[in-house]
């Protein structure tokens, strides 16, 4: 007995009251309405559960706050050119120079240009056949390119953090000691399929990755002028990853054989260090959040719908009210 007087007491303040069946009258412009207002609220869930999925990032600048001595470069690259005549080294700031030749991996290869564009690429795909000689000013062709003599330079190295060239020269040419390598042999046509600095994280973008560029004499510089921003990336599960990015332009220069006495031919990466870093943050939002926006939509929907639903019939009955008016908002009340 007194459960039930605490009952009846309990159910005086309650909020959401119910309408009987037998009072409830149901319409034909309801339906229509309650079945918009689902596919509606359908597309909002899916809306918001889509932003739920989406990871957040965000980029935040500062000084490089890194104590580090060294830094890895990664490199896979194909010139075509014999293996036994290529040198890799780095001169850094302090002087100091570090042979590579040996550190990389250096395997015979075919040259072929593949998915590989020339850097800033042209938009016309025809240009790759324009651009493209042998190095004895033959006209481009398919079949040359493909059984040219050539070399894989690929391996990852430690180097000293800080300013540095890091050179690709033909043995004999610079280096005091190598052996001299035939004039008819160079040929620094190369295809850059990877150059990094640091480890990789997703959407990283590395713009000399997938390059080509085609040499057009035995004596040409290429040289490119790398700036390196120190990067930490920070994924949404706080895992932290300190490693690098960089920007880069390009340039070329080839010489006539009575021109080149004093120039080393040769592919060059000059590279130095910024002072600022990037801090790339990921976030995803929580399910709690999640939820909580998605009742605040529906509800909000619902009732915004029903008020709006009233106030017209309201209007249409000249401010008297109809049995069929509170329909569309029961019915979908009742399926949520």
């Amino acid at each position: 007995m007194a459960m039930r007087k605490l009952a009846e007491k309990v159910a005086v303040l309650d909020v959401f009251p119910k309408v009987e069946i037998d009072n409830q009258a149901r319409s034909e412009k309801g339906g229509i309405l309650t079945i918009l207002l689902t596919c509606f609220l359908l597309l909002l869930t899916m809306s918001e559960f889509s932003e739920y999925r989406k990871i957040q990032t965000r980029y935040h600048f500062l000084v490089d706050p890194t104590i580090e001595s060294t830094m890895q470069i990664n490199m896979d690259m194909t010139i075509a050119m014999p293996c036994p005549a290529l040198m890799v080294h780095v001169y850094d700031a302090s002087g100091q120079r570090i042979h590579l030749t040996d550190g990389l991996k250096l395997i015979p290869a075919e040259f072929s240009i593949g998915s590989a564009k020339k850097y800033r690429a042209i938009d016309n795909p025809k240009y790759i056949h324009e651009i493209i000689k042998a190095a004895n000013g033959k006209p481009y062709d398919e079949d040359i390119a493909r059984d040219m003599g050539a070399c894989r330079v690929y391996g990852s190295i430690k180097a000293n953090k800080i300013a540095a060239n890091l050179h690709i020269t033909a043995a004999g040419h610079g280096y005091h000691g190598a052996s001299h390598t035939e004039h008819s042999v160079m040929n620094f046509t190369h295809r850059i399929d990877e150059f990094s600095f640091g480890k990789l994280y997703p959407n990283l973008v590395n713009p000399l990755d997938n390059s080509v560029e085609i040499s057009e004499s035995p004596f040409e510089v290429f040289q490119y002028i790398l700036s390196i921003v120190p990067t930490t990336y920070i994924d949404y599960k706080h895992n932290v990853l300190l490693t690098n990015q960089y920007a880069v332009t390009d340039s070329r220069k080839a010489f006539s054989e009575e021109k080149a006495a004093n120039i080393v031919p040769g592919i060059f990466f000059k590279y130095d260090i910024e002072p600022i870093s990037v801090q790339i943050s990921e976030s995803r939002q929580s399910f709690v959040h999640f939820l909580v926006r998605l009742c605040g939509i529906i509800g909000g929907s619902v009732v915004s719908v029903g008020f709006a639903y009233r106030a017209v019939k309201l209007f249409v009955t000249g401010g008297k009210e109809d049995p069929h008016l509170y329909a569309p908002v029961h019915n979908l009340m009742q399926r949520v």
